[in-house]
Formats: structure tokens, sequence, C-alpha cells
């Protein structure tokens, strides 16, 4: 770690007191913070020093025991922003087939895919107007691969309210996928109630009757369109709609319930703590129930 122990010190140096001051906690932690970004991305032609100016403004604020962003992904994320062509090449080859996976789940045509997947590339990582590529919009506080493809997700049901109405993606449903961007109150949410989060959703899961489970297992893993269960479970699909509807509401209620009785937190709070809910539904799922 001795290149990365002078890099570090050298910038620690050139710091005034309100750098050290937004620092303060995680100097110790730097250099192996940048040991582990450059073990796993090498070759990346972009300044190491200027890859620590970029990750200290993205660190949340720091005790001892803070936990550190996906400082690897954020690596790779600030070289595509500064156009580095091994890292775009990087992110071609591990993480576009994220984009494609979540597109399938879909069930999107292969023409709607493709062009979509053409608008994804376009947006992440091409400057446009003078402004940063959007992936700069990574946080770090959750993987890249799943960021990329709440973004696909999300882009793609925006596709299908366009192409396909009569589905009746309404906004309740439609919110359930995290947005591109997640505001600074949301992050804040999601880094305080993370553990007990995780506790409730699972307990909120497991209340459900199976066959809920297994509708939102179909829905949301097995990519099954609200028309497509309509005619598996012989309903008219606005029932269908309906009934999922009313078992995602069911799994936000009760999870919001448990963090209620778990939780220091007001009335006032009920907002960020709903979206928190809504923003980890899809990924959670992934997790918690897998594809038969």
């Amino acid at each position: 770690m001795g290149t990365e122990q002078g890099v570090t010190a050298a910038f620690l140096a050139g710091l005034d007191a309100a750098g050290r001051s937004r620092l303060a906690g995680w100097e110790p932690r730097l250099a192996g913070l940048l040991e582990e970004a450059l073990r796993a991305w090498p070759g990346l032609a972009v300044a190491p020093e200027d890859f620590l100016r970029w990750l200290v403004a993205r660190l949340p604020a720091a005790g001892p025991d803070a936990e550190a962003p996906r400082v690897a992904d954020l690596y790779l994320v600030f070289a595509c922003t500064r156009g580095d062509t091994v890292a775009l090449r990087c992110f071609e080859q591990h993480y576009v087939p994220e984009l494609e996976a979540a597109l399938v789940r879909l069930r999107l045509s292969h023409t709607q895919r493709d062009e979509l997947r053409q608008e994804l590339r376009q947006k992440l990582l091409v400057s446009e107007d003078g402004a940063a590529p959007r992936i700069g919009l990574y946080g770090g506080r959750g993987a890249l691969r799943h960021w990329v493809r709440a973004v696909a997700t999300r882009e793609g049901l925006m596709l299908l309210r366009k192409s396909t109405p009569e589905v009746g993606v309404d906004e309740e449903l439609f919110d359930t996928f995290p947005a591109a961007a997640e505001d600074v109150e949301l992050q804040q949410a999601r880094r305080e109630y993370q553990a007990e989060f995780k506790r409730a959703f699972e307990e909120a899961l497991a209340s459900l009757e199976p066959g809920e489970r297994n509708l939102l297992r179909r829905h949301f893993i097995d990519g099954l369109s609200t028309p497509q269960l309509a005619a598996l479970h012989g309903l008219h699909r606005v029932s269908m709609f309906r009934r999922l509807r009313q078992t995602c509401e069911a799994l936000v209620e009760r999870t919001r319930k448990l963090l209620l009785e778990r939780l220091p937190v007001s009335e006032l709070e009920l907002a960020s703590l709903n979206r928190l809910i809504r923003s980890h539904l899809d990924i959670s799922l992934e997790r918690l129930l897998p594809p038969e």
C-alpha cells in the first residue's frame, strides 16, 4: 500500500482547514479505500488524487465506524465520467448486461430493448449540454449493478406506460421503483434505518399468504406482466392489477408499521420512511424471493 499511502498523504497535506473538517473521521481510512479502488480496476488512466478529491465529496458524515461507500464501484464511475476508454469498456462488459436483464424482465420487445438500451447508454455515459454524464449520480450506497438495474427498470416502465396504457401501470405501482437520482433525505433515511428496515421487511414479507408471495415472485422476479398474470389466474387484467397493487400496499404498510414500532420517528418523517420502503421493494424482493 506504499503508493496509496504516499498519494493520500500528499492529498491530505494539500487540504485547507475546511477540507480537513469535511474529512473528519475518514483520514486514517483514505489510503485503504484508494488501495481497494485501484486493486479492483487496474489500468484506469485517471489520477488517484483526482479520484480522492471526487470521492471525499461523496463520503457520508463519519464516525470511526461509519460504513464506507462502495469505493470500487465509485472508482469505475469516476473514470467513466472522465471518458476513460478502459473504464467505458469495463462498464460495457460488466454493467450493460444488467441493463438488458432489467429490460427483459419487463417483457419489452426486442426492438424496444435495443432502442432503450442505446438511449440509456447515451444518458449514463455521455455528457450533454456541458453537464457531467448521469452515471455520476450514483452515490455508492448500494451495488452499482443494482443501481443500473433500477435506472433501466424505471425507464422501461416509463416506456411501457406510453406504449401500453391499457395495462394500467399507475403512479402508485410505478413509484415502487427507485429514481435514478435519489434525494439526500432518502439516502440519509436509508443509512439510519438500514438494519431495522431489512428485519421489518423480511417479517412483513413472511406474514403474507403464500399465494401473495407467489404473486410478487411471478411479477417482480419472473417478470410476468399484469395481462400474463391475469391469464394465468383466470382473472380480468384490471382485477389482477388491483390484486397486485393491494398486495404491494399490504407489504409496504406492514413494513411501515413494524418500523414505527421500533424506530424513534415522528409523523413528519413518515413520507421519507414510505419512500425508503418503496425504493427498496424491487431489490429486496429479488434477494428474498428467488425464482421458482
